[in-house]
């Protein structure tokens, strides 16, 4: 499985990151849909088939800004036997960038997953790993937290503790609220259930737009069948209006869609008729210079 990849929006350099990629069942991402309805579109033969997964983010740059999409695994990730496990700094510097470039750190949300390496332990501390940047994230996803939201994961306080609570102890976090240019070639777009605060953003340049949905969408079939809901989405009506949501916006700006779960390098195009969507993927004219 590749670990990453580079394009062009418009005049803004993309690159999928990986921080372990993995290929495993899916079946708690298709929650109470009949097994030969989901198994067929994803053309597999049985539930337990493993099939690619990823745990990604994603670099952006351009306008004088380089800006990460969220941060993965980090150093407590949990698929250490996966492929590139715990790498995504690696390949952040394997395109010539280094951490201290990065201006500032977006959250689609605050899952462990997607916040790993948001600090690092130096001398027994956990300490920002990304020193010039401030971090984004939606009010409503903070406030979630704030408000004791119970998760999946055992371990989820601790983490949050870890790779969280240290960023805002420095003052370093900026909230938003609602549709908001975060950054002068991206805008958010809120598309909660996932969590109450989960945010996809649109990237505009040039003409071009790109749709990174985050975990709206864990697989292109999910923006197909809206009602096809993850086990781990807090809301599932939301996330079903959501991704409605996703697909007018594609389709009104022409965009482009992936996600950091879907395997390096999907990136496709939405279209509807007649209420059936379809996903069909674009060649990407990929780049050897970030």
């Amino acid at each position: 499985m590749r670990l990453s990849a580079t394009f062009k929006v418009g005049n803004i350099s993309v690159a999928a990151l990986s921080d372990a990629a993995a290929k495993m069942p899916l079946p708690r991402f298709f929650n109470e849909v009949p097994n030969e309805e989901w198994t067929s579109a994803l053309s597999i033969d049985s539930p337990d088939e493993s099939v690619p997964f990823n745990f990604g983010s994603f670099l952006l740059r351009g306008n004088g800004r380089t800006v990460l999409l969220d941060t993965g695994f980090g150093e407590q990730g949990p698929y250490a036997a996966a492929e590139g496990a715990a790498g995504l700094l690696d390949r952040i510097r394997d395109l010539g960038v280094g951490l201290d470039e990065i201006d500032a750190v977006i959250h689609t949300h605050l899952h462990f997953d997607h916040v790993g390496w948001n600090t690092v332990t130096e001398d027994n501390e956990r300490v920002p790993t990304f020193r010039n940047a401030i971090w984004r994230v939606s009010d409503e996803e903070i406030n979630w937290w704030n408000g004791g939201a119970v998760q999946p994961h055992p371990d989820y306080e601790h983490i949050l503790r870890d790779v969280f609570d240290p960023i805002v102890e420095t003052g370093k976090v900026e909230s938003f609220s609602g549709e908001t240019l975060v950054e002068p070639f991206l805008t958010s777009i809120p598309t909660p259930g996932h969590t109450p605060g989960h945010t996809s953003f649109l990237l505009s340049s040039a003409g071009e737009h790109l749709l990174l949905v985050g975990d709206a969408a864990h697989h292109p079939e999910h923006l197909v069948h809206h009602d096809w809901v993850p086990a781990v989405d807090n809301d599932p009506a939301e996330t079903t209006r959501s991704r409605r949501r996703i697909v007018d916006l594609a389709i009104e700006k022409d965009a482009m869609v992936t996600g950091g779960h879907f395997p390096i390098l999907t990136v496709g195009k939405l279209s509807k008729i007649n209420n059936e969507v379809s996903f069909l993927e674009v060649d990407i004219n990929e780049t050897d210079v970030f």
